[in-house]
């Protein structure tokens, strides 16, 4: 019996086609590791924006602003889940600092501050020197 229709691939097609598809992840995987990246860091910046009012609300009912997290309703050390650790410093009654460390797939990101002005902050060097800015510039 003979075919005449002969239906496949051949290998050219084949190899164009892995190409193309290489081309596209390379291009998709970091555009989406940075796309989660940045959602994380959202998180820890909602996280220090709901310390910063419940701070305000604090001062407010007591006068003076809480020296612990466990103090604010609604806070504490996990509050912006596994990737970031929220902390509480308060120099005195009326200054204080919340941070967000980066931890597990966060790894190495950056440091987030805010003060009790709302000033934010941010550090590259895991939390050795600060620098202000608005956080919507690194998202």
């Amino acid at each position: 019996m003979y075919f005449k229709d002969k239906r496949g691939v051949t290998l050219l097609e084949v190899m164009v086609v892995v190409v193309i598809v290489g081309i596209l992840a390379a291009i998709a995987i970091p555009a989406y590791t940075n796309y989660v990246t940045r959602a994380r860091r959202a998180d820890a910046f909602n996280a220090l924006l709901t310390v910063h009012a419940a701070q305000e609300m604090y001062k407010a009912e007591w006068g003076f602003f809480a020296g612990a997290l466990t103090s604010l309703p609604g806070c504490s050390s996990s509050m912006a889940g596994e990737n970031y650790t929220i902390s509480l410093t308060r120099s005195d009654s009326t200054h204080y600092v919340a941070t967000a460390q980066p931890q597990n797939k966060q790894a190495g990101d950056f440091w987030f501050r805010i003060n009790q002005d709302g000033v934010q902050y941010y550090s590259d060097d895991n939390g050795t020197s600060w620098t202000e800015c608005k956080w919507e510039e690194l998202r």
